[in-house]
């Protein structure tokens, strides 16, 4: 498996709290925001894959990268420096194909949650696309409704059509196959949705081309997610390691 990691964003939240090191640098009880993002993959097998990450240059993130990797067992580390914002994270994640296999499966994953290890796992893997979920109240996720047989049928960014919210992992059989479907339905830009390339849709165009769309539920009480400052204070309030 590709895991590719989209962490080009600015950051700007954190910043405007007063945080002076890039967001995954961030120290939370014994590790950095990296690490504990980083620990929700274990189950995917993380030391046997590759790892693509894709940074802005300005934060010379590459060493720390690549130490934290050592740490905790990933030899296959690929550090890619943007010094651009792109117009979203389906197209951040498209600045892997130049290091990924294409005929390899893809997970693209966003740095911003914690999901405790071993909790998204790789034998819950089907289908030609593949969303780990959760239960949780609020609207500022996506979301996934399936159909009867546990089939995906729809995947909507921020409306509420199902109680299954996305964690921000997302699956692909192949790399080639993300890249035909990226290529194929952003090749307009009235696919936008509030100006950005969202991986979500992705998953519609799948559907719509009969494609198997899957999803698996992890336990709410094992999410954490880490990606604003009041995210943060409350994993150190609530979060016993």
């Amino acid at each position: 498996m590709q895991i590719v990691i989209t962490m080009a964003g600015l950051g700007s939240r954190f910043k405007k709290a007063g945080y002076t090191v890039p967001k995954y640098m961030i120290p939370a009880f014994d590790k950095t925001l990296f690490e504990w993002s980083m620990e929700s993959l274990k189950g995917y097998d993380l030391e046997g894959n590759r790892c693509i990450f894709i940074v802005r240059k300005e934060d010379d993130a590459s060493s720390f990268i690549n130490e934290k990797c050592a740490s905790l067992g990933i030899k296959d580390v690929h550090v890619i420096e943007i010094d651009h914002l792109t117009d979203g994270q389906a197209t951040t994640a498209m600045l892997a194909k130049d290091a990924w296999d294409r005929d390899d499966s893809l997970m693209i994953y966003n740095i911003d949650t914690y999901v405790e290890a071993y909790e998204m796992k790789k034998d819950d893997i089907a289908g030609d696309g593949f969303i780990p979920c959760f239960h949780a109240p609020g609207d500022h996720w996506s979301f996934v409704k399936l159909d009867e047989s546990g089939k995906a049928v729809e995947v909507r960014e921020k409306v509420r059509i199902s109680d299954n919210c996305t964690l921000g992992a997302y699956y692909f059989k192949t790399c080639r196959l993300y890249e035909d479907l990226y290529n194929e339905y952003y090749s307009s830009d009235e696919k936008l949705e509030k100006g950005e390339k969202y991986v979500a849709p992705l998953y519609n165009y799948l559907i719509e081309k009969k494609g198997d769309v899957r999803i698996s539920i992890v336990d709410f009480d094992k999410v954490h997610v880490l990606g604003t400052p009041e995210e943060l204070e409350s994993f150190l309030k609530e979060y016993r390691p």
